[in-house]
Parts: C-alpha cells; sequence; structure tokens
C-alpha cells in the first residue's frame, strides 16, 4: 500500500461522514482522479467501501477491523514471495537462505483448530508467550500448558477484548494461575506470539466465529512487529482487579 493510499485512508478515518472523490482530493491537495487510482487498494483490502450512487462515496471501515482485513489479505502475498524464494534457493546450498529469514506459513480453518495448536506452541515457548483473545472460555490443555509455563518461569501476556460478567470468574481463575491478564477494546482479530518469533493470526467476529480462517507465521521479523503493537496495547490496556 502506498504512501499515498495510507493518507487517503486516515483522512477518511478522521472524517464523520462518508466523502466524495472531490472532497477527498481537496483534502490531500491532489486530482480527483488520482482518488480512484489510489482507492482502489483499499478497496480490494476491504479497508474501504463505497457507495454505488453517483457521485461515489467513500467511508472508512475503523481502524482495529482494518488490521484484521489487511493481514488476512496477506495471505496470498506471503505465499507468492517467500514460498517462490524458498524453492528457487533450496537446490543451490552456496545461497541458500538463512534459517532466520525463511518464512514458514500454514492456513487455519477455525478457532478449534487454532485452539489444537495453542498448546503445542505454549509447551515449547522458552521466553513468552503474548495474547490477543476473545475471553470466552478456554481448552483445558492450552490452560494447562500456561500453568506450566509459568511455572517454568515464562511469562504469559494475555489482553482480552470481550471482557463481561459472564467471563469475569473464569478470568479471575487465569489471573489465581499467574497469568497477565488485561482487558482491551475489540480489535477484530486474535493474535498468538510466541516467543516473538512465531505468529498465529485469526479474524475474530462475536458471532459464527467458527467461520473465521487465520494463519500461522514463522518469520520472526513479521513477528517483531507485531510483537511491538502487542506491546502498544498492552500498555494502553486495562488492569482486571
Amino acid at each position: 500500500m502506498s504512501p499515498q493510499s495510507q493518507d487517503l485512508y486516515k483522512a477518511l478515518l478522521s472524517s464523520e461522514r462518508p466523502l466524495d472523490a472531490k472532497a477527498l482530493a481537496d483534502k490531500l491537495n491532489i486530482f480527483p482522479n488520482s482518488v480512484y487510482r489510489l482507492i482502489d487498494p483499499l478497496i480490494e483490502t476491504g479497508l474501504v467501501t463505497m457507495t454505488d450512487k453517483y457521485p461515489h462515496e467513500f467511508a472508512a471501515k475503523p481502524a482495529n477491523e482494518g488490521l484484521s482485513l489487511f493481514l488476512m489479505s496477506q495471505n496470498d502475498w506471503f505465499s507468492q514471495q517467500f514460498s517462490s524464494a524458498k524453492s528457487k534457493a533450496e537446490p543451490k546450498e552456496e545461497g541458500k537462505i538463512p534459517e532466520s529469514q525463511q518464512v514458514s506459513l500454514s492456513f487455519i480453518q477455525s478457532r478449534d483448530e487454532l485452539m489444537n495448536l495453542s498448546a503445542e506452541e505454549i509447551s515449547c515457548a522458552t521466553k513468552s508467550v503474548d495474547l490477543l483473545r476473545s475471553g470466552h472460555e478456554m481448552p483445558a490443555d492450552v490452560m494447562l500448558a500456561l500453568v506450566n509455563a509459568k511455572n517454568r518461569g515464562i511469562p504469559t501476556r494475555m489482553l482480552i477484548q470481550d471482557y463481561s460478567a459472564d467471563n469475569a470468574d473464569q478470568i479471575a481463575n487465569w489471573l489465581k494461575n499467574g497469568i497477565q491478564v488485561r482487558k482491551t477494546e475489540l480489535k477484530h482479530v486474535r493474535l498468538m506470539l510466541y516467543d516473538s518469533q512465531i505468529l498465529y493470526f485469526m479474524s475474530y467476529k462475536h458471532s459464527d466465529s467458527e467461520k473465521d480462517m487465520g494463519m500461522k507465521i514463522d518469520y520472526p521479523p513479521f513477528a517483531t512487529i507485531l510483537s511491538q503493537l502487542f506491546n502498544t496495547w498492552w500498555e494502553a490496556a486495562e488492569s482486571i482487579t
């Protein structure tokens, strides 16, 4: 996404109402025709919606929901770019990509599959476990893995984006088990970061969550960026007592 497209998205985010091409052009000091070129990738990603009426008006999806849409849109890009680079490098030992720069990708079809993978990843963690979760019930094997990680000295931080009276007792139990828990606003995405190297992400909805899809990315540079974002959210989150 170009810097100009980012500026256009920010302009729509800051607007209290949808804007047409002329209004956006005035805000960004560009020609109206340029607006349509810059807004196409935003519409493709789902970050911006366009009305059917003419002149067309544009509105931005909320930033938190935009993050989920943007991450999901990167699936094909990662697969095409890095899978091909890896296959080209394998036959040539001299040009082999360093392990720290190799990318491993796998797709996740449901929340249940995500939970099944979580216990194994937590058991293998050696430095940190950072989770952005809904706050709903956690499978027993995942909870046991988190307790064992705590006993090994592995800190676990959990951001809850759906905190309510219905799950307050459950979250209080997580706190008693040594998990650091804070509540945050809805981010429209699930994130699991292990040792700031392995990343899982999945879209998150209040309903039909079993239809959500996600991805595992084993690529430290990308996980580091998301870890920094998680740290920002953690500092802004509200403690639970």
